[in-house]
């Protein structure tokens, strides 16, 4: 009788921070979430690399995928060797992009020191490092992502606990893909946070994939489904967003849609196996 194997299901968007500062960055976090949209938004886990694995413990999570954000150049160093620690001590449970700020004249050289270091993607803010995705620096920083076979995560439409404007749009998104053929962009938030009817319209057959990370509360499943459906599965990953949104929630919005079994499959997995070359 053939073996059935399980596959692992990861969660392509978390958060992880260093313990001496988790518990406050989680703080002023949530404050800024609840200054600019009145809610009030309860972590899931302390912030730290260790609630991250209790609460994938708890739904169910093989890997983890943590995106850091460099927000001031000067962190760049810490934050990338926070990251490196994180992917090698965990056991294989967390796997950590590296970080850089476009603002950064040294940041396409950064970008080249991450991949040589072993590092399979980086994550990019551009709410957070006050950037637009289509600017010239982000651009640079792109290329060299690109020619470095990294995939690039970046936060997409718009930032719970940041006022306008948006730094990037589904329209910024196209001009990227414009400019950088061949990137492997993941556009987090299935494609830009609350700018969904722009992502239908203008995203959905591209090249980017998107992530599921924070809609779960967001979007009507309906929509989500539409997209996801016009998008392709194949190019679709699970992404939690955790601390902001427990994994066991947002695995069971994906399993609510109604896709196939095997639409269900790789985006909770099988496609983050592929860009991870985990298979391999």
């Amino acid at each position: 009788m053939k073996k059935t194997i399980k596959k692992p299901i990861i969660d392509f968007h978390t958060h992880a921070f260093p313990e001496k500062i988790a518990s406050r960055t989680i703080e002023l976090l949530r404050d800024g979430m609840m200054r600019e949209s009145g809610r009030d938004c309860t972590p899931a886990s302390d912030g730290t690399a260790a609630g991250l694995v209790s609460v994938m413990d708890k739904a169910g999570i093989d890997i983890s995928v943590v995106m850091p954000i460099v927000t001031k150049p000067a962190q760049t160093g810490h934050i990338n060797e926070f990251a490196a620690d994180l992917t090698s001590g965990s056991g294989g449970r967390l796997i950590s992009f590296g970080s850089v700020h476009p603002s950064d004249p040294d940041a396409p050289e950064k970008v080249d020191k991450l991949a040589a270091s072993g590092f399979c993607g980086i994550k990019l803010h551009p709410e957070f490092q006050k950037t637009y995705i289509d600017s010239p620096e982000c651009i640079s920083v792109l290329r060299r992502a690109a020619a470095g076979g990294l995939a690039v995560t970046v936060h997409a439409g718009a930032d719970i606990g940041l006022p306008p404007p948006v730094h990037c749009t589904p329209d910024r998104i196209l001009h990227v893909l414009d400019a950088v053929p061949g990137l492997k962009l993941i556009a987090a938030h299935l494609g830009g946070w609350m700018m969904w009817d722009d992502v239908a319209e203008k995203l959905c057959t591209t090249p980017v994939y998107f992530d599921t990370a924070f809609i779960a509360d967001f979007i009507d499943p309906t929509r989500a489904k539409d997209i996801i459906t016009a998008h392709t599965a194949k190019k679709v990953l699970f992404g939690s967003d955790c601390p902001w949104e427990d994994p066991a929630v947002t695995v069971g919005f994906i399993r609510s849609l109604g896709l196939s079994a095997e639409d269900t499959e790789l985006i909770l997995g099988k496609n983050a196996e592929k860009i991870l070359k985990l298979n391999k």
